[in-house]
């Protein structure tokens, strides 16, 4: 009876373990790691017989089947990036198809294909506290917010960021400053009912959360803006620009290389546009172009953009720091 009871209780710890994380995916992708992998290097004996498989794939196949176990091994121990780790089962999978021995003669390729997809369509289970749909749990992780489909939102965040440096400028008169050691530290966001145009090399977000396209004041005028929260946004070579009040306007810049932060808990960031290219794991890069018009697919709580623009609103909660920031007013 104990046995029995330790067997029940242990099935139950790795039912509810399951039910949080896409399991399914994990295990269409092992099989299709071992039909993409194995037959580049497998032999096979008939009498005295020995039949080989010798192709130039094998180093391909090699490749493509580690990085499928690492999708499957994310998913079951990371699932709140179960869209990275889907978007790259299924191109490495398509890509086998070509680059090997037909993806493990077809199987391998259709396998990475139906594992990947149900990594994407996977959802965590709602949090049974929770009343409405906002308050489910996000990426699997208890007492996040809405799931995790809001990739250009981490970018907002960021370009909000930038935006609180021109709240420095009201006070510096028409020259350049450039503080010799020591960085600028801009403990608020700035003023709503202007924008703020950012560009950076690089753009990473952290605890990126979309919340949807809203409203906001600018001037006369009522405009849709997309929403976005997030704990830290990393920016490198930044470089903001805004209209002042008074006609004039102010340019912010960080050196060359540099990189400047902006964090909260969390910060708040309106956003009416975001162009830039999408890198995913550092491998792939998508151009995107987000406005409210045309608002994010796919959000990730993690992102990365290159050669990013970005035209925000209003900026809230944020703590930004540019180090050795160099302030321009024309």
């Amino acid at each position: 009876m104990s046995s029995g009871r330790r067997a029940r209780a242990a099935w139950r710890r790795f039912r509810d373990w399951r039910r949080h994380r896409p399991f399914g995916a994990g295990m269409f992708l092992l099989p299709a790691c071992g039909a993409i992998g194995l037959p580049p290097y497998a032999s096979f004996r008939l009498g005295d017989v020995v039949l080989s498989i010798r192709t130039i794939g094998g180093l391909s196949a090699l490749l493509i089947a580690a990085l499928l176990l690492i999708c499957a091994v994310s998913l079951w121990t990371r699932p709140q990036y179960r869209v990275a780790a889907g978007v790259t089962a299924i191109v490495v999978s398509l890509a086998a198809l070509v680059s090997t021995n037909l993806g493990g003669f077809v199987v391998g390729t259709v396998l990475g294909l139906v594992g990947g997809a149900l990594a994407l369509a996977w959802a965590p289970p709602a949090d049974p506290s929770a009343g409405s749909s906002a308050d489910r749990p996000d990426d699997g992780e208890p007492g996040s917010s809405p799931p995790a489909f809001r990739s250009a939102g981490a970018t907002l965040l960021v370009f909000g960021a930038l935006a609180a440096v021109p709240v420095v400028s009201r006070s510096v008169p028409n020259e350049d400053v450039r503080p010799a050691a020591v960085a600028a530290v801009v403990p608020h966001g700035p003023p709503s009912g202007r924008a703020w145009v950012l560009t950076a090399s690089v753009l990473s977000l952290a605890g990126l959360q979309y919340l949807g396209i809203g409203t906001t004041r600018m001037g006369d005028a009522t405009v849709e803006v997309l929403r976005f929260t997030a704990h830290r946004v990393d920016m490198t070579s930044l470089r903001q620009t805004s209209e002042l009040v008074d006609g004039h306007t102010s340019t912010i810049a960080a050196p060359p290389g540099s990189v400047s932060t902006a964090t909260g808990d969390p910060v708040e960031l309106l956003t009416l546009r975001l162009t830039g290219t999408l890198s995913l794991l550092g491998l792939i890069g998508i151009p995107v172009d987000f406005t409210p018009a045309h608002p994010p697919p796919l959000v990730l709580p993690y992102l990365t953009f290159t050669d990013v623009t970005v035209v925000n609103t209003d900026l809230k909660r944020a703590r930004l720091v540019i180090p050795h920031a160099k302030l321009t007013v024309t």
